[in-house]
């Protein structure tokens, strides 16, 4: 297992926005690469971290 720093810093921030575009202003980079990270934290645990609720995420 290799959970890197940006990972969860990436999934600490989509919890506390509510939204990819909100942890990606907080964290000053682009959307994608926050979903990106998001998306391989949940391939290392083996289980999603996220779940869509209309147009934000919890």
């Amino acid at each position: 297992m290799s959970i890197t720093l940006t990972q969860l810093r990436s999934f600490l921030a989509v919890m506390r926005g509510g939204s990819v575009t909100a942890a990606a202003d907080e964290l000053v980079v682009t959307q994608p690469s926050v979903s990106a990270a998001v998306a391989a934290l949940s391939r290392e645990l083996g289980t999603p971290v996220t779940e869509r609720e209309g147009r934000g995420i919890r």
